[in-house]
C-alpha cells in the first residue's frame, strides 16, 4: 500500500470516528435529566432487524449500487455504511458477483465479507469425491441443506423436469443419479428445496465437463453413462494421481476381452450397508453375493456408478493410457503393481500380499 492511500484510509476513520463521537456528544447533551430511563430490553427493540433476503451481484458492480441494492432488500441498513466500509478495508474492485441469500441478524461487515468472499449462502458444504448418493444424503443433511428422508424420496422419484435439459437426461432408463451429483464446494439457497438441490448439483456436472471431454467420450465408443461408471471405479480403485489412466485402461481392456471386471469396489458397493458403506476387509462370501454389482460374478459394468467421480477420474476413464495391463494388485502403499499376464499378476499377489492388508 502506498504512503498516500495509507494516509487517505487514516484521515478517513478519524473522520468518521470524529462524526460518532460527535453524534453521541450531541445525543447526551440534549437529553433532559427528566427522560425515563431506557433499558436494555427498549434498546433492543428499537433496533431494526434485517434479513433474511436476496440480492443479485452482477459482475462490475459497484460498491455503491451493491449498497443500494442490499439496503432496498432490507438486508443491511445503510448503504452508505456499507460503501464506506468497502472503501475502508480496500474491498470495492473485490466484490464477487452470484446470487446471494442472507439470513436475518447480520451486520454490514458480515454480509460484505461474504460477498468480498464470494460466500453466496451461509449453507456452504464440500461434496468430496468418491461418496455414494447415501453418503452424499448425509452429509447434505448433516449441514441443514436437505431433509435426509425427503432428499432421499426426491433421489428415487426425479422427475423428467428436475433434470430437464442436463447430462443426466440421457442415462438409461430406470437409471438413479448415482455418480451425477458431481463432487465439488457449494453455496446452496437458504429457501432451496430438494429438489432445487439436486438441480444445482446437476447443473455443476455439466458445467465441469468441457466440451472436448464430452466429445472424447462420444468417440470411445461408450455412453456417457458407461464412462461414468468406468469414472467411479477409478475414482474408489485409486490413491495415487499418476494410476488413473492406468486402471482405465485395465478395466477397458478386460472389458474389450470380455473378462469379468473383478473389482473390489463394485463388490463393496454391492454389500455396503449404514456405517459401513465401504467394507474393507471383503470374504469369500462377498464376492460371492448375487448382485449386478458384483464383478466377480456378473459381466461387464455395473448398472450405474458406484460413486460420484471427480473430474480427473472421468478424464481418465475417457482416455485411457495406451498400455496392455489386464491386472493390477495393491501394494499395500497407496500404488498398485500392474501386470499382463495372469501369472505376472500371481507373482504381484505373492509379492504384496501381506503389504496390501
Amino acid at each position: 500500500m502506498t504512503a498516500s492511500r495509507w494516509r487517505l484510509m487514516v484521515a478517513t476513520l478519524v473522520l468518521v470516528l470524529a462524526f460518532l463521537a460527535a453524534a453521541t456528544a450531541t445525543v447526551a447533551v440534549s437529553r433532559a435529566p427528566s427522560e425515563p430511563h431506557v433499558t436494555d430490553r427498549d434498546t433492543e427493540a428499537a433496533q431494526p432487524t434485517y434479513g433474511p433476503s436476496s440480492v443479485s451481484i452482477a459482475l462490475g458492480d459497484s460498491a455503491a449500487s451493491i449498497g443500494r441494492r442490499l439496503e432496498a432488500a432490507g438486508a443491511i441498513g445503510s448503504h452508505t455504511r456499507f460503501e464506506l466500509l468497502a472503501s475502508l478495508l480496500g474491498w470495492e474492485s473485490r466484490l464477487e458477483p452470484g446470487e446471494y441469500t442472507f439470513e436475518a441478524g447480520l451486520t454490514t461487515f458480515e454480509i460484505l465479507r461474504r460477498i468480498q468472499s464470494g460466500e453466496t449462502s451461509p449453507l456452504r458444504v464440500v461434496i468430496p469425491e468418491g461418496l455414494r448418493l447415501e453418503q452424499v444424503t448425509e452429509r447434505l443433511a448433516q449441514s441443514n441443506v436437505v431433509n435426509a428422508g425427503a432428499f432421499r424420496a426426491a433421489l428415487a422419484t426425479v422427475s423428467d423436469a428436475v433434470v430437464a435439459g442436463s447430462l443426466a437426461s440421457n442415462r438409461p432408463p430406470g437409471a438413479s443419479l448415482e455418480g451425477y451429483l458431481f463432487p465439488s464446494a457449494y453455496s446452496f439457497p437458504l429457501d432451496g428445496s430438494e429438489e432445487d438441490v439436486i438441480r444445482l448439483m446437476l447443473s455443476r456436472f455439466d458445467e465441469s465437463l468441457s466440451q472436448q471431454l464430452v466429445a472424447r467420450i462420444e468417440a470411445s465408443g461408450r455412453s456417457l453413462h458407461e464412462v461414468l461408471t468406468i469414472a467411479s471405479i477409478i475414482e474408489r480403485e485409486v490413491i495415487e494421481d499418476s494410476e488413473r489412466a492406468l486402471v482405465s485402461a485395465v478395466i477397458w481392456n478386460r472389458l474389450d476381452a470380455g473378462m469379468l471386471l473383478q473389482m473390489d469396489s463394485t463388490v463393496q458397493y454391492a454389500v455396503g450397508t449404514e456405517g459401513d458403506w465401504w467394507k474393507r476387509h471383503l470374504t469369500a462370501a462377498d464376492l460371492g453375493v448375487e448382485s449386478p454389482y458384483n464383478t466377480y460374478r456378473s459381466a461387464g459394468l455395473p448398472p450405474t456408478p458406484i460413486a460420484s467421480p471427480g473430474l480427473a477420474s472421468i478424464e481418465a476413464a475417457a482416455s485411457p493410457a495406451n498400455v496392455p495391463y489386464l491386472f493390477f494388485f495393491a501394494k499395500g502403499d497407496g500404488t498398485h503393481a500392474f501386470a499382463v499376464t495372469f501369472e505376472e499378476h500371481q507373482a504381484n499377489v505373492e509379492r504384496f500380499r501381506g503389504a496390501s492388508r
